[in-house]
């Protein structure tokens, strides 16, 4: 075969002579230009011209926005098995230390710590100083601390 003697690209409309690496460098260039801008992010079928089966060959890379417009369904952040074990046993020794306390100490960890009051709130409630209310506050946690 013959090879050609004129090799061309056209540019913006106009048509340049170029020398024959320059035109395949050129081309080549666009091709891979094409399989990472198409090829890559495009599903594409193909078809056996025997058996007439069609087979779905998926892409290999796609965009976050048409994988929503295509509804997709995303997997949720999980929670991590092990930390989920840990909280829930100490959970349970938390639950376990807070039923070895007495009403009182419950009333003052629940109002504190469960029901958002402040201490000076508390304190005025329970017709005590706040400096009080904060000193049972600490012996309470101690207790629980060492419970824990």
């Amino acid at each position: 075969m013959a090879e050609r003697e004129k090799y061309c690209i056209a540019l913006d409309g106009q048509v340049f002579e170029v020398s024959r690496e320059l035109y395949e460098a050129y081309y080549k260039g666009r091709r891979k230009e094409k399989y990472f801008a198409h090829d890559l992010k495009e599903e594409r079928t193909r078809v056996d011209k025997e058996t007439g089966q069609v087979t779905v060959i998926p892409s290999r890379e796609d965009s976050y926005e048409r994988l929503l417009e295509a509804e997709k369904q995303f997997a949720e952040d999980a929670v991590d098995v092990e930390d989920a074990a840990i909280r829930a046993v100490l959970l349970e020794k938390l639950n376990q230390a807070l039923h070895t306390l007495t009403d009182e100490e419950t009333a003052i960890i629940r109002a504190l710590f469960y029901q958002e009051l402040s201490e000076v709130e508390l304190a005025k409630r329970l017709g005590i100083a706040r400096t009080t209310l904060q000193s049972r506050k600490y012996r309470i946690l101690d207790k629980l601390k060492k419970l824990l």
